[in-house]
């Protein structure tokens, strides 16, 4: 087996940490001042925060960049499991018959895949079943420790819009409109994002969770749908 696929462990869990971290900054009792009204001008980036003192706020902003940092080597090295596992699946599905006596040809340039190739081929031919085995486990430990991962993401991302001010009933009905005129693979994240957020809460899911009264939904949903529609947004016009 590849370096990648050497082993099921969960390895650090990153957004776990950093979850507890700013969870501990924002438990810390402080005085804010109390502000009279509700500035919606504010961008989204000053939003988040709001709520927070300017030592707090900062102290926020260095444990995300932080996070992002930290994270970085863990996508990574997911991703070529990922790389990894698709390899092995495209060879699993071939005919021991018809895989080419050359690996260079399917094995992609990279030292880690050359000091396997001969063994694999060699399995390949002589039980691919347990290739199918192998693939199978570790997709299994694999879409684990993503689904693992999200969760603590996404408790992550609550923590952080728990600083967000109060939403204005006029970016409620901006936000509404916003999320109509989203693509359906969007709008499958809109979904899980409420999902996700109702059985946080304990809370039984609506029939059409498109249909949701933005007046009862609570300040976290609010801003998390908010910065996802905006992210979309963003991507559309890169892409444009």
């Amino acid at each position: 087996m590849t370096p990648s696929l050497e082993s099921s462990k969960t390895g650090p869990d990153v957004f776990g940490y950093y979850r507890t971290q700013v969870e501990e900054l924002l438990s810390q009792k402080e005085k804010i001042p109390h502000h009279k009204h509700v500035d919606t001008k504010k961008s989204s980036t000053e939003i988040i925060g709001a709520e927070l003192s300017d030592l707090k706020k900062e102290k926020l902003n260095a444990l995300l960049r932080q996070c992002v940092l930290d994270s970085t080597p863990e996508v990574d090295e997911m991703q070529s499991r990922v790389d990894s596992l698709h390899l092995m699946s495209q060879l699993s599905n071939k005919k021991p018959s018809t895989l080419p006596t050359n690996a260079e040809s399917v094995i992609p340039e990279d030292p880690s895949f050359k000091e396997v190739e001969d063994d694999l081929q060699l399995l390949m031919k002589s039980d691919p079943a347990l290739v199918k085995e192998i693939v199978g486990k570790h997709s299994s430990d694999l879409l684990a420790r993503l689904n693992e991962t999200q969760q603590q993401l996404e408790k992550l991302l609550d923590n952080v819009v728990t600083t967000c001010r109060p939403m204005s009933r006029g970016e409620k009905r901006d936000l509404q409109r916003s999320i109509k005129e989203l693509p359906g693979e969007n709008l499958e994240r809109v979904a899980g994002i409420i999902k996700n957020h109702y059985v946080a809460l304990g809370k039984e899911m609506p029939d059409d969770v498109f249909v949701i009264n933005m007046e009862e939904e609570d300040n976290i949903l609010l801003w998390r749908l908010h910065y996802f529609v905006a992210a979309v947004k963003s991507a559309r016009k890169l892409a444009s």
